[in-house]
């Protein structure tokens, strides 16, 4: 019998959050297993709990969306500890991006055994460092996309409605988020090699997509030991508008104001002398904290349980 914490979110989605994790739970008690319900009600209450029973648990699984996969990264990145993700929320990216089933529980939980009988995969994450990460977690880990330009910006304002679900409260949150913008001044150290630049879009990439399923980075792997530095130029209203229609298909690549380059770590920082003050950052669609920040790639870092 396998020892296994369990996080849901029950009250996300006008009660659809309690009864996936209900569902969720009932299917893992069928396999058997002593389930410790970690749910406290908020994020950090929730994480506290997860680590405080940490080394008496054979797994951890999270259910719900990117929110509640990016909390369960928190608790078993770079520890011996296997996440499972039962991904049911709106937009599911670090789901996505290990193979796992979206809006299946069944599946989700066949995933989840086949982990605890030694199907398993090993992923990298972000590490993010800097004095002004949000607590309880520093340093903060991501597995998908963090971002730091007007992209956080509209991850900012996406977090905060309920509806639309998905790719298009993205949508909703550009239009809100473009009239607004000037360019941002920063100064990014790639690698050791540092530039300054009044930037659109600034962003680092664990895996290829963010948003709900918006391209960001087509050629980035959770399993290659690398991040992707993504940013554009400067851009214009009307610019900005194409660059975030370009990210349904990642055709944005091809544009010159658009640079992908690999790295291993990055730091931003803010250079009100060029321009616009940067937003707070986010990853995985949660708040990280202000700039500076430092973002570094742990390799194999994760384990999880059935990914792909």
């Amino acid at each position: 019998m396998r020892t296994v914490g369990i996080i849901t979110n029950p009250t996300s989605g006008s009660g659809r959050g309690a009864r996936r994790g209900a569902e969720a739970k009932a299917a893992l008690a069928a396999g058997g297993h002593h389930l410790v319900d970690l749910s406290r009600g908020s994020w950090a209450a929730s994480y506290e709990a997860a680590v405080a029973h940490r080394a008496s648990l054979d797994a951890l699984v999270v259910v719900g969306g990117d929110g509640m996969a990016h909390l369960g990264l928190q608790v078993c990145a770079e520890t011996d500890l296997p996440l499972g993700i039962v991904a049911a929320g709106s937009g599911d990216d670090i789901a996505a991006s290990v193979g796992l089933p979206r809006h299946d529980i069944p599946a989700a939980v066949t995933r989840i055994e086949a982990g605890l009988r030694g199907d398993t995969m090993r992923v990298d994450v972000g590490k993010v460092e800097g004095g002004s990460i949000e607590e309880p977690a520093s340093p903060r880990y991501f597995g998908a996309v963090l971002s730091a330009g007007l992209d956080a910006a509209v991850a900012s304002y996406a977090r905060a409605i309920s509806f639309p679900r998905g790719p298009l409260k993205y949508k909703v949150a550009t239009a809100r988020e473009v009239p607004r913008f000037r360019p941002y001044g920063v100064r990014v150290t790639a690698d050791g090699r540092e530039r300054t630049m009044r930037c659109t879009l600034v962003a680092i990439a664990n895996a290829s997509v963010f948003g709900g399923g918006l391209v960001i980075s087509p050629e980035s792997s959770v399993t290659d030991g690398r991040l992707e530095l993504v940013t554009a130029d400067g851009m214009s209203k009307r610019d900005i508008v194409r660059l975030f229609a370009k990210l349904r298909d990642g055709s944005h690549v091809t544009d010159p104001l658009v640079r992908i380059e690999q790295v291993e770590s990055v730091t931003i920082v803010p250079d009100g002398s060029l321009g616009a003050a940067l937003p707070p950052a986010f990853a995985d669609g949660e708040l990280v904290g202000a700039t500076p920040l430092t973002v570094t790639v742990a390799p194999r870092a994760l384990t999880v349980l059935g990914g792909k």
